[in-house]
């Protein structure tokens, strides 16, 4: 009797597996994510999407849009935990116009996204390494 080593082989497939897995269950985050983002002109929401570093077995999901993070955690007096500017400011936009803010409430997208899908996301990563049983 001779011993095949199939380590490497099972390894290989079982990184398929997990990244597999990790794209499902990316796409599942990010669907949701956008589903969730507020909309205004539709650049926040048009900007969410996924990267999965296979290299890592790590996803990540998120936006590269410069306002992102103050629609998700708030501003001024409304941020969350209060970590917000106090007493309100004044700010011009492009087109000159003046405007005074307290800030703005939160209106988290990417959070409730994840959390509210971690137990598909458990069973979208277990169904393929199940797979791999046959």
């Amino acid at each position: 009797m001779k011993f095949v080593d199939n380590s490497e082989a099972a390894k290989r497939e079982l990184e398929r597996a997990a990244i597999r897995g990790l794209i499902k269950a990316s796409l599942l985050v990010e669907g949701h994510a956008v589903l969730l983002a507020p909309v205004d002109k539709g650049g926040l929401r048009d900007s969410i999407g996924y990267q999965v570093n296979e290299s890592e077995l790590v996803a990540y999901i998120g936006t590269n849009c410069e306002y992102a993070i103050y629609v998700e955690y708030g501003t001024g007096e409304f941020a969350e935990k209060g970590s917000g500017r106090k007493g309100g400011w004044v700010y011009k936009t492009p087109n000159g116009e003046v405007h005074f803010t307290y800030g703005m409430s939160p209106q988290p997208y990417l959070r409730p996204a994840f959390r509210k899908n971690q137990k598909a996301i458990r069973d979208i990563l277990a169904d393929c390494l199940r797979e791999l049983g046959g």
